[in-house]
């Protein structure tokens, strides 16, 4: 490619110009950003126009921002920050790129004058090389636009910083990297260094072939690419934070306690990697939540963000967060790095950065040194013990830790007996590793208490499990919170899951699962204004979970707050979310506020479950449909036989229908089965018609929710 003057410029060229812009501005880089567009386009168009004196500072800052002609320009930044994120956006905008277009626009450091490079039609070879694996030439191509846009943004130091990674790109694969993929030797390459001269009014110009610069694509081959390309990366952030860092010398801000730690990036350009970067950014989540004066956003909400459009603006805003951990994660071979950095979205302004070599069996044990080098660039105090519980890191097998990054995925897709699959084999490679048997009571819980697996059955191992956790790691606060769920279903023993959960709160404090589960403990032993607050906590960290959501609607149906919880409900299916079907909780919704018609329509939207059938039978018998009501019970019957599971729920239909001798004779059958339903006795409001009978007093001190009589 070549970089023409802009007297140079044909009719034809700028034509090609306008069209890239028109591309550029339209793609995933840009399109979150109407700003950075316009800015763009702004100085392309005067550049095009060679209108160079409106492209200095102050007149940008003028004509696009409203600022006043004389203001000052020392102290009020706006264009050079618009300029920075739109260098950055462009070198995102090449990085991503996938059709070879004939000029790149770059706007090089030190002007805002941009630059257009032209690819050299002559040089194009006619085909690839026989030899040449698809997609070849590609990250090579991305690499170098990287390297140009890249580093124009970078001061100082940053620059040779930029050119050392290019250098490293160039060179033949390291020692002791072995190649799984047939590969080639690299061409030679020369990097080189764009002429940025600080107020140099034109475009200067650049001369490289991109498009036939070959590249050694073999699996080491292509880990020094990714490898370089992280290093830009890195590189970039710093000589940010380096360059900002001159120009604002305040004092760390001890007000930025409130953190989302978006996706990190897969960099290994191998798609069935996403797994092992999900799995990194949860360990890093679950690593800050335990830094108890951090308020850390939880996974799913962090998931959501994956191939957002959205700029970090936004999505601190939908958040409520003051900063954003993003980076990358690069996995070849036997080594894993890891690039990270911390922003402070409100003042636009680079906190922290730094990049980690690991190999797969520490990887995991790095970050929480992460959280602690966060905590400190933030000033927040971690307790002793908490500095304790982060160093706390014992290496990991890599095959187990790989079974379990795999099954932690398809956990968090609610896909729980394939999950148990992985969580199984990796305990069968490693059987110190504390985690699968956490994650595996996690998802026997799961499958028990939503009927996909007999219920005494999935509990029993539930709480196996998660003894054998807390065995193996006793800082594992999954692990207390999913034993304290079985001391509070399975065993009835409510003093020991209280103190459960307040040991895993203890633990992890931002886990906004073990917020929610506390909250129907608390609910099921009666207190539902400490529940609410409880389950607005568990909302707060994970603001975009529907799952969240969800439970955040049923806290409040039980604590009789039903138009809260209608107004949760209509919110939640408003926000384009991967909505559970809230069919179910709309009908508890509805029969609560008295609107039968529309509880029962929603109740046969729910399913022929045991459950819903239970609760569509006690809308009909409210709403007088007795006849229903019992066709319904014969219905729930044959669960009763196949199952052992709905006597609970024969039971609410009785009580609607005023029956009471009948309820509590299915009452007593379900105390008999260990019923999960008995749970709710205390709040389910199908009930309230029997709780003035001396017989559900007695039931209720069965369960051990009421004191037994002296």
């Amino acid at each position: 490619m070549s970089a023409l003057n802009q007297e140079a410029l044909s009719p034809e060229q700028a034509r090609l110009v306008r069209r890239h812009l028109e591309q550029i501005k339209a793609s995933h880089a840009f399109t979150s950003s109407k700003r950075s567009q316009d800015f763009l386009a702004f100085v392309v168009e005067r550049a095009l126009r060679r209108d160079l004196d409106s492209l200095r500072e102050r007149m940008i800052g003028v004509e696009m921002f409203g600022r006043p002609i004389d203001y000052d320009t020392g102290n009020d930044s706006v264009v050079r920050v618009k300029a920075t994120e739109v260098r950055r956006k462009l070198a995102e905008y090449y990085l991503e790129a996938k059709d070879r277009s004939p000029v790149r626009i770059d706007l090089p450091r030190g002007s805002y004058v941009p630059r257009f490079v032209f690819a050299s039609v002559e040089a194009a070879p006619e085909s690839a090389p026989e030899d040449t694996l698809p997609g070849d030439a590609e990250p090579q191509s991305r690499l170098e636009s990287a390297r140009g846009a890249l580093a124009a943004d970078l001061p100082g130091t940053g620059r040779a910083a930029v050119e050392a990674a290019a250098a490293m790109a160039s060179e033949p694969p390291a020692v002791g990297l072995e190649s799984t993929m047939p590969g080639r030797p690299d061409a030679s390459f020369e990097p080189r260094s764009p002429d940025t001269s600080a107020g140099a009014p034109g475009t200067s110009v650049r001369a490289t072939n991109l498009w036939t610069t070959s590249f050694w694509t073999g699996a080491a081959g292509r880990w020094v690419t990714g490898a370089a390309l992280l290093f830009l990366l890195l590189a970039s952030s710093v000589g940010f934070f380096l360059h900002r860092t001159r120009n604002n010398t305040a004092a760390a801000d001890t007000d930025l306690r409130s953190i989302a730690v978006l996706p990190l990036a897969n960099l290994s350009w191998d798609s069935r990697q996403e797994y092992f970067a999900d799995g990194i950014t949860e360990e890093l989540i679950n690593d800050l939540g335990q830094v108890s004066t951090l308020r850390v956003i939880s996974l799913t909400s962090s998931l959501s963000y994956r191939g957002t459009h959205k700029n970090l603006p936004e999505i601190a805003q939908e958040l409520k967060v003051r900063g954003v951990v993003e980076g990358g994660v690069l996995r070849e071979g036997d080594q894993v790095h890891v690039s990270v950095q911390l922003i402070d979205v409100r003042k636009d302004r680079l906190v922290w950065a730094h990049t980690y070599v690991r190999d797969l069996n520490t990887v995991l044990a790095w970050q929480g040194g992460v959280a602690r080098a966060i905590a400190d660039a933030i000033s927040v105090d971690v307790t002793p013990q908490e500095q304790a519980r982060l160093a706390h890191k014992s290496a990991i097998d890599p095959q187990a830790q790989d079974l379990y990054l795999h099954g932690a995925l398809l956990r968090e897709k609610d896909d729980c007996k394939s999950a148990i699959v992985y969580f199984d084999r990796a305990i069968q490679v490693d059987s110190s590793y504390a985690e699968p048997h956490s994650a595996l009571a996690t998802c026997y819980g799961m499958l028990g208490e939503s009927g996909r697996m007999p219920y005494i059955d999935a509990l029993t191992q539930q709480k196996a499990e998660a003894l054998k956790a807390i065995e193996l790691d006793d800082s594992l606060s999954e692990a207390h919170a999913e034993l304290a769920n079985t001391e509070m279903t399975l065993d009835w023993d409510w003093q020991a899951a209280a103190l459960e959960f307040r040991r895993a709160l203890e633990l992890n404090p931002n886990s906004a699962t073990n917020h929610e589960k506390y909250a129907f403990y608390l609910l099921r032993t009666g207190h539902p204004r400490q529940a609410v607050a409880e389950i607005e906590r568990s909302v707060e960290l994970d603001p975009v979970s529907a799952s969240t959501l969800h439970a955040e609607g049923f806290v409040y149906y039980f604590a009789r707050q039903y138009p809260r919880a209608l107004a949760v409900m209509q919110a939640a299916q408003g926000l384009n979310l991967n909505l559970d079907d809230w069919s179910f909780l709309a009908g508890d919704i509805y029969c609560g506020m008295g609107r039968f018609p529309e509880a029962i329509a929603a109740f046969l939207k729910s399913g022929n479950g045991p459950y819903s059938l239970g609760h569509l039978g006690n809308a009909y018998a409210r709403a007088g449909q007795r006849d229903a009501a019992l066709k319904t019970i014969d219905r729930i019957r044959q669960y009763v036989q196949s199952d052992g599971v709905g006597r609970y729920e024969i039971a609410l239909i009785y009580a609607g229908l005023g029956d009471k001798n009948n309820a509590f004779q299915w009452l007593e059958a379900a105390y008999r089965a260990h019923d999960v339903g008995l749970v709710y006795l205390k709040v389910d409001p199908c009930l309230d018609p029997l709780r003035s009978d001396p017989r559900f007093t007695a039931l209720l001190q069965k369960v051990g929710l009421a004191p037994s009589p002296s």
